[in-house]
């Protein structure tokens, strides 16, 4: 299995055909440098090829500096490669931040949030083939 760390996560291409993007258990804010270390890494493991793509911030608090968020929903030079998003979180304020992250950086794929990493993976590989 392909995968790549970063100071706050670790990033593998899981073997049903998607990206799992799975945070670290630190309450550290995920500034531009980190990621745009997640933006690259995505880009070398799925080989520059359009792959949905799971991330998992259940382990503490990720907060996005608003450069990180700009980066991550403007001006991202691989977004055109994410076929899906899954948000898999499990707090009420974590839903609250992911509500306002995708309300406010329209995405050109779809994108949901899930408590159950079952049914996020399920969705997940429904975009895999198209």
């Amino acid at each position: 299995m392909k995968s790549l760390k970063t100071y706050n996560s670790e990033i593998q291409l899981d073997e049903r055909g998607f990206l799992r993007i799975a945070f670290n258990d630190t309450d550290d804010e995920i500034d531009f440098d980190e990621i745009k270390q997640q933006i690259d890494a995505c880009y070398i493991i799925s080989e520059g090829k359009p792959i949905p793509v799971l991330i998992d911030v259940r382990n503490g608090k990720k907060n996005l500096s608003p450069e990180a968020r700009n980066y991550a929903g403007k001006h991202n030079p691989h977004r055109h490669l994410k076929l899906a998003e899954a948000l898999l979180i499990n707090s009420f304020p974590q839903r609250l931040m992911a509500n306002f992250f995708m309300k406010f950086n329209k995405h050109h794929h779809p994108s949901k949030v899930f408590t159950r990493e079952e049914a996020a993976v399920k969705w997940l590989l429904l975009h895999a083939k198209k």
